[in-house]
């Protein structure tokens, strides 16, 4: 997946907005391997040789130059997720949630691509937001060009149903199938209880857990751990191009090749 995120990236060079609160030598290291295929502008903080916007509220002025088009896309870096978001959906209608279409992109050392969501904790995740998370993957492997595999996490096996009878485990299972059965006929799709590892040894490409407190975890885990590259979380329910990420990482250079690449790609998002 780098390599089709690099070369969409660099058909343009974007200029990407970055929040950047505290800077390190490894940080810095990233913004100039992230120059390589798009103009970082730092939100925040000075940052010797870019663009920088100083500002005690970096959210403020990075999203007013993304509405009026002096950037192209932008990553939250290190901006504290609540007042990032709370400022994104001020030019938006108050019914909308950039979390309800916030997909995470993930590659394995093999190569492998893995869009996980729901990847927020306060995503309950009910049918119906699976269906928009799950659409806004299929988008996202369309506009990037990757294979459409899907597969489903539960909270318990099919095996376990009778044990966990009249219990919100069983009812989850049979959410999981319910939403199985509206996609079975146009994807390949696979309802995989808790077997991570089947999903995985299967390749997909799109993997829907069971909630937000799951899917964030797990997510985390992978990442912290370094055995997966986090591109970030874009929202593609928006009309700008954003892309969540840690604020505890220790750089973005993957992060802003993603969000290159989105403003590059000719197929509008929201």
């Amino acid at each position: 997946m780098e390599l089709l995120l690099i070369e969409r990236a660099r058909q343009k060079r974007r200029k990407i907005g970055i929040g950047v609160t505290s800077l390190t030598d490894s940080l810095i290291a990233g913004l100039r391997k992230a120059d390589k295929f798009c103009e970082p502008v730092i939100y925040g903080t000075n940052v010797q040789g870019f663009t920088s916007i100083v500002s005690a509220k970096p959210e403020d002025a990075l999203f007013s130059d993304l509405e009026r088009g002096a950037i192209d896309g932008c990553s939250r870096g290190q901006i504290h997720a609540i007042p990032f978001r709370e400022r994104f959906i001020q030019s938006y209608d108050k019914s909308f949630s950039p979390i309800e279409e916030m997909i995470t992109v993930l590659e394995f050392p093999n190569g492998k691509p893995l869009l996980v969501s729901p990847g927020s904790n306060i995503n309950l995740a009910n049918i119906e937001e699976k269906e928009k998370l799950i659409n806004a993957s299929i988008r996202f492997c369309k506009l990037i060009g990757l294979p459409i595999k899907i597969g489903l996490l539960t909270q318990c096996r099919k095996e376990d149903l009778e044990a966990v009878s009249a219990t919100s485990l069983e009812q989850n299972y049979r959410d999981t199938e319910k939403l199985f059965e509206i996609y079975r006929y146009s994807f390949e799709i696979k309802n995989y209880g808790i077997d991570f590892e089947k999903a995985y040894e299967d390749n997909v490409t799109i993997l829907i857990e069971p909630n937000g407190t799951s899917g964030n975890q797990v997510i985390r885990t992978l990442y912290f751990l370094n055995v997966v590259r986090f591109y970030g979380a874009p929202y593609m329910n928006a009309k700008h191009i954003v892309v969540e990420s840690f604020k505890n990482s220790k750089d973005f250079p993957d992060v802003m090749m993603l969000a290159a690449a989105l403003a590059n790609s000719k197929i509008n998002i929201g």
